[in-house]
C-alpha cells in the first residue's frame, strides 16, 4: 500500500486541534472520554477477577439475558484515553437484533493510553476469561483506533489467530500517521503519545521496527478481516489510507475519526460482519433486556 508522505501543507485544522482537545480532556478523567464512576481496573461488571490488571463489562447478569451462546461472541476494543464505555451503543443494538449477554464483551485497558505491549497482555487474558466463561473456540474482535493496532500485536505476539473468526478495525492506524511521527521526532513519546514511536508512518525503513514486521503480512491466520475508515478523519492527514488491510475487506465512510465508531451506518456494518446477518432482518428484532442499572463504564 502506497501512503503520503504528508510533505504538502499543515494538517492543524479545527478539526485536529479539536481531537486533541478532546485527548487532553480525557486524560483529566483518568483516561476516560466520560467521567468515569469506577477505576478503570474495576472488573465489577465481569464475571471473573482481574487482579486490578484491566476493567470493562460483559457476560449474561451484565446485560440481563439468558445465559448461553447462540453466535460467536464479540470483544470490544477501545482506542487511546477510551473505555468500554465507547461500546454500550454497539451492545444495545446488537441486543435488540437477537444477541445475548454472553455474547457481548468490552475490555478497559488499565492504562488510558497503553502500550501495545500493555494492550496484547491484557487482551491474552481477557479473550481467555471471555472463551472459558462461553465455552466458544473462538470470538469476533471489534477495535476503534488505538485498540486496532493494540489487536493486531496480540493477534501476532499471542499467535491467537485460530481462536478469532473475525476482526473488525475502525481507524486503526495500520500504516502509522504523520501526526505520530513528527510527535516522535518532538520527544513526545510518553503518556497519551506512549505509542508514538510505534505508529510512524515512516517505519518501512526499518525492517525491525514492530510495525514493519506487523504488516509483513498485514492480514494473516484463517480470520476475515474488515477495516472502516473515515475519509473527513484529521487523525490521518497526509495518509488518509492507513486503516486499510491488504487482503480485508476496507469500506471508507464520510465521517470522522469518533464518527466509524458512533455513526449508524458504521454500527450496521459491524453488525453484518460479525454476525454474518442482515441487522435489520425483521427476525432478529427484540426488545432490549429490562435491567435499569446496565450501563457501560469500565
Amino acid at each position: 500500500m502506497s501512503l503520503a508522505n504528508g510533505s504538502q501543507g499543515w494538517p492543524f485544522s479545527a478539526d485536529l486541534r479539536a481531537n486533541l482537545r478532546e485527548l487532553k480532556r480525557a486524560r483529566r478523567h483518568g483516561g476516560c472520554h466520560v467521567e468515569c464512576d469506577r477505576e478503570r481496573g474495576n472488573a465489577t461488571r465481569l464475571p471473573w477477577n482481574t487482579g486490578g490488571l484491566y476493567g470493562g463489562w460483559g457476560g449474561h447478569a451484565h446485560h440481563g439475558t439468558e445465559p448461553g451462546t447462540e453466535r460467536t461472541p464479540v470483544v470490544f476494543v477501545h482506542g487511546n484515553q477510551r473505555d468500554a464505555c465507547d461500546w454500550q451503543g454497539h451492545a444495545e443494538f446488537f441486543l435488540q437484533r437477537g444477541y445475548l449477554g454472553d455474547e457481548l464483551w468490552a475490555v478497559t485497558f488499565r492504562d488510558g493510553s497503553p502500550s501495545h505491549r500493555e494492550m496484547a497482555a491484557s487482551l491474552a487474558d481477557f479473550v481467555d476469561q471471555v472463551r472459558n466463561e462461553t465455552g466458544a473456540d473462538e470470538v469476533s474482535v471489534v477495535a476503534h483506533s488505538l485498540g486496532v493496532t493494540g489487536v493486531r500485536w496480540w493477534l501476532s505476539e499471542y499467535d491467537e489467530h485460530d481462536h478469532v473468526d473475525s476482526m473488525v478495525g475502525l481507524a486503526g492506524a495500520n500504516h502509522g500517521s504523520v501526526l505520530n511521527r513528527w510527535a516522535d521526532r518532538a520527544g513526545m513519546s510518553e503518556g497519551t503519545y506512549k505509542m508514538s514511536p510505534f505508529l510512524r508512518d515512516d517505519y518501512d525503513r526499518d525492517d525491525d521496527h514492530p510495525l514493519a514486521r506487523l504488516n509483513a503480512d498485514e492480514t494473516p491466520g484463517d480470520v476475515d478481516y474488515y477495516t472502516l475508515r473515515g475519509t473527513e478523519d484529521p487523525l490521518f492527514w497526509g495518509c488518509p489510507e492507513s486503516p486499510e488491510l491488504a487482503g480485508a475487506t476496507n469500506v471508507a465512510l464520510e465521517t470522522d475519526h469518533d464518527g466509524v465508531r458512533t455513526d449508524r451506518r458504521a454500527r450496521e456494518l459491524v453488525f453484518e460482519w460479525v454476525s454474518g446477518e442482515h441487522p435489520y432482518d425483521l427476525s432478529l428484532q427484540v426488545g432490549l433486556p429490562d435491567q435499569g442499572t446496565r450501563d457501560g463504564a469500565g
